[in-house]
């Protein structure tokens, strides 16, 4: 099973990272740390692993690429990208669909080919889509769950519109202009998506 996931991050590392001309080469760390994650734990899809465990992010964006919808998460109380636990879902790009719908209420979604940007493939036909960014992140203890860390596998998908509804995991959701995200974080993390969006429309 973990052979899938070493075969996307491979794929992550030997064909999108290039697109963006070495501008991002802390990724290739956190390759190094996928692999090593994914190799020593088998139950790395689980959230029985107490010490991390993989999940998947839908980077979601509008149709004319200008805005992106965040949440402000209500456990984490912070704004970032939809996404969640893999809960044992080997297909990632399932992880970040399920998610992207149920916390946004939006149904339909293409996702973005990032080795052929800007085309779009729809939901059904995502096979060959590979992330769009990588992150490590610590999730800090809270009430019975311990400290851990998401080994995050990110994706750009696109919403057919841009009415929303707030799920029970967000405290608000909002379509934020990509110049303005600095103003609601300054991870590095969700910094470096916006950036490489960027990139990826200036190179196009």
């Amino acid at each position: 099973m973990t052979s899938k996931l070493l075969n996307l991050i491979s794929n992550y590392e030997n064909k999108a990272i290039q697109l963006y001309q070495n501008n991002f080469d802390e990724q290739l760390n956190i390759v190094k740390k996928f692999n090593q994650f994914i190799e020593t734990n088998p139950n790395c899809l689980s959230r029985d692993n107490l010490f991390g465990h993989i999940t998947g992010s839908a980077f979601v964006i509008n149709e004319t690429f200008t805005k992106v919808l965040f949440t402000y998460h209500a456990k984490l109380c912070r704004w970032l990208q939809l996404g969640g636990h893999a809960d044992g879902e080997i297909i990632l790009q399932n992880v970040a669909l399920k998610e992207a719908r149920e916390e946004s209420g939006i149904e339909n979604f293409n996702f973005v080919d990032i080795l052929n940007f800007p085309i779009q493939v729809s939901s059904e036909n995502f096979h060959n889509i590979i992330p769009f960014d990588l992150d490590i992140h610590l999730i800090p203890e809270r009430k019975a769950e311990p400290a851990h860390y998401h080994y995050d596998v990110r994706f750009i998908l696109v919403a057919e519109h841009e009415n929303f509804e707030i799920s029970s995991e967000s405290l608000d959701l909002k379509w934020i202009d990509l110049n303005d995200v600095c103003n609601y974080s300054t991870e590095v993390s969700t910094l470096r998506q916006v950036h490489k969006l960027n990139y990826l429309k200036n190179s196009h």
